[in-house]
């Protein structure tokens, strides 16, 4: 597994990147945000690890570009902003997974397994169709009855995760798995305000095809959520 990791902290970066050496992965380092890009957009890396405090640019702003750029490589990041803004702000822009400064490395192994057990992504369809519902992974596009829904990161990666299991009840736990990269920290308020603010766009566009097929998002208490079709 190739890695890229951005990372400022000379002691830091050498750290990781010997430790990670040593499981058997293989390491690049960007020392700031403007080279992290750079390097991320240049090749296929099997997963990212940035931090968010970056010389030249914030890691923040290294995810967004990365995700407008339409890469879905699987991103780990790093920040000693332990507060849940910063959390939700990261997560966000794009990150899969976060992880607070200091941490223990098992935990960092730990949560790359976690994010390099997602299918590859040439396993993936291109595109989704459920109803009039349709959802163009590369480009992380949705539109419903032909037009496009303007959505928040994680909104678009809960709406295709729902997308790719039409009528299942998926529950909070096995979301903040695969939606946010981690069922330990994202709360059940963190996943039901995203989950609030996805169900009242698919409404608003709803309203403007009322003959088109159904689609809501249902809740089954005490359980999950589910995408509805019928």
């Amino acid at each position: 597994m190739w890695l890229l990791l951005v990372e400022d902290e000379t002691r830091l970066a050498t750290s990781l990147k010997m430790g990670l050496e040593e499981e058997g992965y293989v390491v690049d380092i960007a020392s700031d945000g403007m080279e992290g890009e750079a390097m991320a957009m240049g090749s296929a890396y099997d997963a990212l690890i940035v931090d968010w405090r970056l010389p030249q640019q914030d890691g923040k702003t290294v995810v967004e570009h990365v995700r407008a750029a339409g890469q879905n490589v699987p991103i780990l990041m790093l920040t000693a902003l332990d507060d849940v803004e910063h959390r939700v702000a990261g997560l966000d822009a794009g990150a899969d997974d976060y992880l607070p400064k200091p941490f223990k490395f098992e935990e960092l192994l730990a949560r790359l397994r976690a994010l390099l057990r997602r299918p590859p992504l040439n396993t993936q369809q291109d595109v989704i169709q459920v109803g009039g519902l349709e959802l163009h992974t590369k480009q992380r596009l949705a539109t419903l009855q032909g037009d496009k829904l303007e959505l928040r990161t994680k909104e678009y990666a809960l709406l295709e995760d729902f997308a790719r299991h039409p009528n299942e009840i998926i529950s909070r736990t096995v979301m903040a798995e695969r939606v946010w990269g981690d069922a330990f920290y994202v709360t059940d308020n963190v996943i039901d305000v995203t989950i609030s603010g996805l169900r009242h766009k698919l409404a608003e566009a709803m309203e403007s095809h009322p003959d088109g097929e159904p689609l809501r998002i249902e809740t089954v208490r005490g359980v999950g959520y589910r995408l509805v079709t019928e």
